[in-house]
């Protein structure tokens, strides 16, 4: 697309997130073309491929949530028969309304929170974000489970631009709501699947659940009210920390193309190419299908999700430079350890993996409190290479701009 120069890809760097306009029309880059085209894609793909090739279990699972709510007083744990369900079911299970509460509670909060506020959003569009995340967490889960990577439903929020048209805080909104929903559902079903293997009492797991979300709540409006205030130009491509925030500007960037633009002239006038993604993922999720099918043995380890959802994580926020460092270690200890080590892989390697994670955190917090709160420059090779070549400078396109001094459709002809 930037060598074509496709809707005007070309005059910009082929991999950032920021959206450019001339009072005109917004153009993204051809980094945020694959990703989000990639992102729509996945919505009909992953969908479509989780509920052909696990719909049994999809059926079972359906079949178990009818049974349990038939059954208020039935043990979950009573429709299996492995060892860790029988020993599980020793403990005092969660009882439902607790979790109701929770939901009724929250439910209010969202409604409240756009019902009072000039957010422009109607009470029911909430409710329908709400309704497909529910409908679609069960595949979702499922991939997860099988896979570690979680599928997200949210950007189907996109599809009620149609109906609600250019209301610029609908879309922030409705995909912020969605991600909660989304991520936060399959990061608790997680969890429970831990607690579960470790064979944590149910309650106690509850217990740590809620406790821990409130105290991250409180922690995070925290440091972002602190960021706010206190850090000079947030989210610029030139803060000084590096602060650029790079997923808020992707979001950004969907919100003026799908919001404030909205879906209608965005898919037919500036990037038609866009709307296809939804029947190429469909088409490819059913071709995928069908290939497995054919050759079981040849593509047994052959996952087309994940496959199609790396390439949106390439995107338009972060260079391969980001995700090589993490490839290189995958390759290391999940195919020379695991086959050479296989005891100590299966021993360590988690433990490894959970470690590397936290010490990046923490790592973090030790950098920020010790060189940056209180400003101590450190010159080395690591902090300076990210603002040198065509990278630092942001200007790697590939075409200069027009004698006139700027690229676009001319004026007058976008309304």
């Amino acid at each position: 697309m930037t060598y074509s120069n496709y809707s005007y890809t070309g005059y910009m760097p082929p991999n950032l997130s920021t959206v450019y306009d001339r009072y005109s029309p917004p153009y993204i880059t051809a980094g945020a073309i694959v990703l989000n085209g990639t992102e729509y894609a996945l919505i009909t793909f992953g969908f479509t491929y989780i509920v052909i090739t696990e719909w049994r279990n999809i059926k079972s699972a359906a079949l178990g949530f009818y049974r349990s709510l038939k059954n208020r007083s039935g043990s979950v744990y009573a429709e299996y028969d492995d060892p860790l369900s029988r020993m599980m079911a020793k403990y005092p299970e969660v009882p439902d309304w607790w979790y109701l509460v929770i939901f009724a509670f929250s439910l209010a909060v969202g409604i409240i929170t756009i019902a009072c506020f000039p957010t422009e959003v109607p009470v029911w569009a909430l409710i329908a974000v709400l309704a497909i995340t529910i409908a679609l967490i069960i595949p979702s889960m499922i991939l997860y489970a099988t896979s570690g990577y979680m599928y997200t439903v949210y950007l189907l929020a996109t599809l009620f631009g149609w109906i609600l048209g250019t209301r610029k805080w609908y879309w922030v909104l409705m995909r912020v709501y969605g991600f909660g929903m989304d991520d936060n559902g399959e990061t608790f079903v997680g969890d429970q699947k831990m607690g579960h293997y470790a064979k944590i009492p149910p309650r106690s797991v509850f217990r740590a659940q809620f406790v821990a979300t409130v105290v991250q709540v409180l922690a995070s409006m925290g440091a972002w009210e602190m960021l706010v205030q206190g850090m000079t130009d947030l989210c610029s491509l030139t803060q000084p920390s590096k602060f650029t925030c790079p997923w808020a500007h992707t979001l950004y960037s969907q919100s003026v193309l799908l919001g404030l633009i909205g879906p209608k002239r965005t898919f037919d006038r500036l990037y038609p190419v866009l709307k296809y993604a939804f029947l190429i993922g469909f088409g490819v999720a059913v071709a995928c299908y069908g290939l497995k099918r054919l050759f079981p043995r040849q593509l047994h380890f052959f996952h087309p999700v994940l496959i199609l959802s790396g390439i949106g994580y390439w995107g338009s926020s972060y260079n391969l430079s980001y995700y090589t460092p993490g490839l290189i270690m995958s390759v290391v200890f999940n195919y020379y350890v695991r086959r050479r080590y296989a005891i100590w892989w299966a021993k360590y390697n988690y433990v490894l993996s959970s470690a590397l994670t936290a010490g990046t955190g923490f790592c973090g917090i030790l950098i920020f409190l010790a060189l940056q709160y209180h400003a101590k420059p450190v010159t080395w090779w690591g902090n300076t290479v990210s603002s040198e070549g065509v990278e630092g400078a942001l200007n790697a396109s590939v075409y200069d701009l027009p004698a006139k001094g700027w690229f676009g459709v001319e004026a007058g002809t976008w309304s």
